[in-house]
C-alpha cells in the first residue's frame, strides 16, 4: 500500500531494513541530515502484529541493529515495482522503546557518522596526508571512502616531531570524528557521511540551484508549503574576526585581522571599523601568520553565510541534500539570493505522507545595508 501523501499526484511507498530485512507495520519514519559535521538522525515508528519476524520479544533481545530507511516515489495507481527508490539513511539502531500499551515500538539511530564518533583514539598520524588518513578510518570501520588525494603532510609542526594530530592516550575525549574534523578544516574539505561512504572532498561549487519561486501575495509558485525568512542584524553590521596564536618556534604572538563591511566586501589587516561592528577573537595554538590569516578568512565567510536564514516546507523530494544550492526569487526582497542547504528533515508517515522541511543559508556575504 502506498502511503498518502499531500503533495503532489504520485504514490509513495517506504521500507524500513532491519540488518537487512524489511520491517512490517512502519506508520512513521523520520530523517535529519545536516552541514553541521555531526552525525545525521532517524526515528521510526511501527506497530506490534503486522510482522511474524521483529516481534516484542526479537527487539527486547537485539543487541547490535543496522537500519536503513528507503523512499520510493511512483506515477499514481502504479504499484511498488514500479516505484523509483531511493536511500535516505543507513546508520546504527542506538535505541528502542516498546510500548505495550500502544502495541508499537519506536526505533531511534544515527547514520555511520556514529561510528568515527563512537570511537576513541590514541593513535599518531605522523608524516601522512589527510586524504591517506581518511581512506585508513573509513576502510577499518568498513565504509567506502569517496577521497579527493591530497600532497601535503600533515602530521607535524614544522617537522620538530611535535605531532599536531596525534591523539594522546590522556586525551580519552578525543574520537576519530574530531580528527576527521579537523583534517577537512585543514584542507578546506566539506566532510560526511552517506549511506555507506564517507566523503572528503572540495566543496562543489558548479552545481545548478533548485529554484523557489514566491509568488506577491503568499502564494508559491513551485510546491513551498511555507517560508520562513530571518536575518541577523548582528551580522548585518560590519564583522570583524581576529585570530591570536602563540607561535612556540618564533616565540611571539601572531595576530591575523579581517574584516566584511555591511556592504561585503572583504578587508584584511588592521584597517579601523565602525565601533559597532560586531568582533570575534579566535585563539589556536602554534599557527603561522599564513595558517593564521587562513583561518581567520574562514571564520569570517562561515559567520556571513548565516546573516540570512530561510526556512521552507513542501512535499518531499529525493533531490536535495545538506550543501545543495537554492535559489530564492519572488520575494521582492534582500533575500532573494542564492542559498546552500544546511539541514533537511524529511516525514514519510500513513496520516500526513512524504513532507519535509529544508533550512538554508546565504552563499554571498553581501549583505543589504
Amino acid at each position: 500500500m502506498p502511503y498518502n501523501d499531500a503533495g503532489p499526484a504520485r504514490a509513495v511507498f517506504l521500507q524500513l531494513l532491519i540488518n537487512g530485512a524489511a520491517l512490517g507495520g512502519v506508520s512513521e519514519v523520520e530523517i535529519c541530515t545536516s552541514d553541521h559535521q555531526a552525525a545525521g538522525w532517524f526515528r521510526a515508528t511501527a506497530a506490534f502484529g503486522r510482522d511474524p519476524i521483529f516481534t516484542p520479544a526479537a527487539f527486547a533481545s537485539m543487541r547490535d541493529a543496522t537500519a536503513q530507511i528507503l523512499v520510493g516515489l511512483a506515477a499514481p495507481g502504479l504499484p511498488q515495482t514500479a516505484a523509483v527508490w531511493q536511500s535516505l539513511m543507513t546508520g546504527t539502531v542506538d535505541a528502542i522503546t516498546l510500548d505495550m500499551t500502544g502495541s508499537a515500538v519506536e526505533i531511534i539511530g544515527r547514520d555511520f557518522t556514529a561510528l568515527f564518533i563512537d570511537a576513541l583514539s590514541a593513535e599518531t598520524f605522523a608524516n601522512r596526508t589527510s586524504s591517506a588518513i581518511v581512506q585508513t578510518l573509513a576502510v577499518r570501520h568498513g565504509l567506502t571512502p569517496v577521497v579527493t588525494e591530497t600532497a601535503t603532510p600533515v602530521g607535524r609542526y614544522y617537522q620538530e616531531g611535535h605531532d599536531l594530530f596525534s591523539l594522546h592516550q590522556a586525551s580519552q575525549t578525543i574520537t576519530e570524528w574530531d580528527l576527521l574534523s579537523a583534517l577537512a578544516a585543514a584542507e578546506g574539505f566539506d566532510l560526511y557521511v552517506q549511506d555507506q561512504s564517507l566523503f572528503f572532498a572540495p566543496p562543489l561549487s558548479n552545481a545548478l540551484p533548485a529554484v523557489w519561486r514566491w509568488m506577491p501575495g503568499g502564494t508559491a509558485a513551485t510546491t513551498l508549503t511555507t517560508l520562513q525568512m530571518e536575518r541577523s542584524l548582528a551580522l548585518a553590521k560590519d564583522i570583524v574576526v581576529t585570530v591570536q596564536s602563540w607561535n612556540s618556534r618564533q616565540a611571539q604572538m601572531i595576530t591575523q585581522t579581517v574584516r566584511a563591511s555591511a556592504l561585503g566586501n572583504p578587508q584584511a589587516g588592521r584597517s579601523a571599523s565602525p565601533a559597532n561592528a560586531t568582533r570575534y577573537v579566535v585563539v589556536r595554538p602554534n599557527l603561522t601568520p599564513q595558517q593564521a590569516m587562513n583561518l581567520a578568512t574562514r571564520t569570517l565567510a562561515d559567520l556571513s553565510r548565516h546573516e540570512r536564514v530561510i526556512t521552507a516546507t513542501m512535499p518531499g523530494e529525493l533531490n536535495l541534500a545538506p550543501r545543495s544550492p537554492v535559489l530564492l526569487q519572488g520575494t521582492n526582497t534582500g533575500f532573494d539570493q542564492t542559498y546552500a542547504v544546511d539541514e533537511i528533515t524529511r516525514r514519510v508517515s500513513v496520516r500526513h505522507g512524504f513532507m519535509q522541511t529544508v533550512r538554508a543559508i546565504n552563499t554571498t556575504t553581501e549583505g543589504a545595508p
